[in-house]
């Protein structure tokens, strides 16, 4: 079964799965962006239901770790495999670098290959907090995979739904960020020439669930527990302060964007003095050559302002447009979050009503 622009839901009482569509080995990248061919992602319902019950059972610290598989030659990605991390991560993306990660992902598929599996390295996965997972970290990593492999991606697996659902999404690079990325230069002019801004950073995978029957049989058989709130199988924590947390990440991103923005403004009215004196100077310049031809003399070179004044550096936007894009993402869940206890607020509002 496929999911393109819809998102895939399994419903079992009080949980929910979410799967929405669309989306880092160790080789030396191409330094040469190739576009990807894998268009779909096939995912085992037995390795699916493995990450999300790692991460979840590991709430609230955030794990990765390595999804092997195989490519079909129609296009898709088959996840067969799904290996993480034996540490959580101290920073969202940081084991995809590490060079403990990089060893723990060999010696995964050194130890498959000498069993007669011919599974490759084709993604990662990465728990998160909505908007955390993009850092610079993760950036790096995910860029310096897909030049190695262009059908390389990463499944993030959002925790904001933690205790309610759970929400997975594939995304990989856009060809407008690693044009951008393999370019080096980050300054405003350099983004529109590669239109790239904070809504195109990713594309996303359509994500498609092979035996599926036998996740429906596995959430059907996930009985909460007489004693408890959380699930036998799934043990999944509660999310009552997840609003919370949300607004305190928005809070801290938006820190980082306003003192971002805040060097940039000095920059531009740095850039706005010089080109100032620049135009008096070509002004006084050009009175002076007018005196001088007046009385016969040669005329000074009008163009001599190059070598007396240096504009100042642009500021780099990366950071900026990551910025941007995870406050994007926060915002998106907290909306989510509102119209949860907005029409939790009406039913209950109608039933008392009601008697």
């Amino acid at each position: 079964m496929v999911y393109g622009c819809t998102t895939l839901k399994l419903f079992h009482e009080n949980f929910t799965f979410l799967v929405p569509k669309e989306t880092m080995a160790t080789k030396q990248p191409t330094k040469a962006y190739e576009a990807p061919t894998a268009t779909s992602i096939e995912i085992e319902g037995s390795v699916l239901l493995s990450v999300v019950r790692h991460t979840s059972e590991n709430y609230p610290s955030l794990y990765s770790g390595s999804l092997l598989g195989f490519e079909d030659d129609n296009g898709s990605i088959d996840i067969t495999h799904a290996y993480p991390f034996p540490y959580p991560d101290q920073y969202e993306g940081g084991s995809l670098r590490s060079r403990s990660g990089n060893k723990y992902q060999q010696e995964i598929l050194e130890a498959l290959k000498s069993l007669g599996l011919g599974v490759e390295f084709q993604g990662w996965f990465q728990s998160t907090i909505s908007g955390n997972f993009i850092t610079s970290l993760l950036i790096e990593a995910l860029a310096q995979q897909q030049l190695t492999n262009k059908n390389a991606f990463i499944l993030i697996h959002n925790m904001a739904s933690i205790g309610k659902a759970v929400e997975l999404k594939a995304v990989r690079l856009s060809e407008n960020f690693l044009s951008t990325y393999l370019d080096g230069k980050w300054k405003t002019k350099d983004l529109e020439n590669h239109k790239l801004s904070f809504l195109n950073i990713f594309d996303e995978i359509p994500v498609k669930i092979h035996n599926q029957e036998l996740v429906n049989l596995y959430l059907a058989d996930t009985k909460p527990s007489v004693t408890s709130n959380e699930f036998d199988n799934l043990n999944f924590s509660s999310n009552s302060n997840i609003t919370t947390q949300l607004l305190e990440n928005l809070y801290s991103q938006i820190d980082s964007f306003n003192f971002d923005q805040t060097n940039f403004n000095y920059y531009q009215r740095q850039l706005q003095k010089e080109h100032t004196r620049i135009l008096q100077w070509k002004q006084a310049r050009k009175n002076e050559n007018a005196e001088r031809a007046k009385v016969g003399e040669s005329e000074l070179d009008p163009e001599e302002w190059q070598t007396l004044f240096k504009l100042p550096a642009g500021p780099s936007r990366l950071n900026n447009t990551l910025y941007s894009r995870a406050i994007d993402e926060f915002a998106d869940d907290i909306l989510k979050k509102c119209d949860e206890e907005l029409i939790q607020s009406f039913a209950i509002e109608r039933k008392l009503t009601a008697n």
